[in-house]
């Protein structure tokens, strides 16, 4: 009698593999797509941190007037963007602003070449100051949004001052003088006070262990796998919450997925994105989800059952009383698991900073492998601060948010 084999030996791994390579060969067009637009949200967001451009603020300062535009002024708004919109697209593919630039008479922009010590014409920036001088004369002629315009306009220009014309002179490293102002006064806007004046010396403190750029790349890839990741989580949790069978096919994929260990996620990432930031970034969105699904569907759930059905006895769709009266009300649950997706993220920095993603994720590692305490000890600590920085900021939002506003 030939004895069987027990346990039997099943091809778990091949199996795994030969998927990996059957999706690879399948949809490698996708990946490479999904890479693409991954490495250039990363390098943008980290770029924008490390090296502010006047044009990149400027852009920021228009959309800060505009949001509160859109009740009041939408028509004269539409038309705006979509003819700046289409600036940009013009001058990215055919140079259109260096056209119009040059045809100019050169006494336009001397003045300011030779006052900021430029040596060319930015056509980007021209593009986002006409969107920004657009956008502050039509929120001026709005009663309700003229100090804002005001204030957000006149701060565009005094940083502008501030970073590209005074600093200079006054310190060896401006722009990053310039993000920590910034960086600073957000805090201070959404957290008060006391978290401006901690933004202000903790990441001055990061900076003066000659840990800014690499702190900076790991904002940037930490807030781009979490703004994916968030973007993904909250749908799919709201699903779960209105539908019991997406909610049961749910829970035990993210039990998977948020109890296999994170070093299996660099597998697959690497088989399809290479080394770099990418596969960090993707192991990242698949690692810190799960709370974004899970407290989403329990924010939405736990909302009383009679407010969703006094909103049905008014009349409202179902969008309106997702829109008005579930997410506002779960919005303190849903933004804690917002926080959760952003710590899980960055305790994915060093395991990321493996695979090449670089950042303080990169410097912790090569401390660790050379021995340099001193170096993995700077690293660590600047990851720290940007864990405190993050954290604190969405538990303003959720402290300040419409439930906390009835209260």
């Amino acid at each position: 009698m030939t004895p069987v084999d027990f346990p039997p030996s099943l091809p778990i791994g091949d199996g795994f593999e030969a998927l990996n390579s059957w999706l690879k060969n399948s949809f490698g067009p996708v990946f490479d797509a999904i890479a693409v637009f991954v490495r250039w949200a990363v390098e943008v967001l980290s770029g924008f941190f490390t090296e502010p451009a006047a044009g990149q603020l400027a852009f920021i300062a228009a959309v800060i007037i505009a949001v509160p535009l859109l009740r009041t002024r939408r028509v004269p708004l539409a038309a705006i963007v979509a003819a700046v919109s289409a600036l940009y697209v013009l001058h990215a593919q055919f140079a259109f602003g260096n056209t119009v630039i040059n045809v100019l008479p050169p006494q336009v922009f001397l003045w300011a070449m030779n006052l900021f010590d430029q040596q060319y014409v930015d056509a980007y920036f021209c593009i986002s100051l006409l969107f920004l001088v657009a956008v502050a004369v039509l929120g001026a002629l709005d009663k309700g949004t003229r100090v804002r315009t005001g204030v957000v306009a006149g701060g565009w220009l005094v940083l502008v001052l501030l970073g590209w014309l005074v600093l200079p002179a006054l310190v060896t490293n401006p722009k990053a003088l310039v993000m920590i102002l910034l960086l600073s006064v957000l805090a201070f806007s959404v957290a008060g006070w006391r978290m401006g004046l901690f933004g202000l010396v903790a990441l001055t403190l990061v900076a003066s262990v000659d840990q800014w750029t690499n702190a900076m790349d790991t904002l940037g890839l930490v807030l781009v796998a979490s703004a994916i990741a968030v973007a993904i989580a909250i749908p799919i949790g709201i699903l779960a919450a209105y539908s019991d069978l997406v909610s049961k096919i749910a829970k035990p994929i993210l039990d998977l997925m948020q109890t296999l260990p994170a070093f299996v996620y660099l597998i697959p990432a690497i088989f399809f994105f290479s080394i770099g930031a990418v596969p960090g970034v993707v192991a990242t969105i698949v690692f810190a989800m799960p709370p974004g699904v899970r407290l989403t569907e329990l924010g939405i759930r736990q909302i009383d059952r009679e407010l969703v059905e006094a909103g049905e006895s008014f009349g409202a769709p179902s969008r309106k009383i997702l829109t008005g009266i579930q997410l506002p009300l779960a919005l303190p649950t849903i933004m804690a698991g917002v926080n959760q997706v952003i710590m899980l993220g960055l305790s994915m920095v060093v395991i990321a900073g493996m695979v090449g993603a670089g950042g303080l994720g990169s410097e912790v590692y090569e401390g660790i492998t050379r021995n340099d305490g001193a170096l993995g000890f700077e690293a660590g600590i600047a990851v720290v601060i940007l864990a405190i920085f993050l954290d604190r900021l969405t538990v303003a939002v959720t402290r300040n948010g419409p439930r906390a506003s009835a209260a």
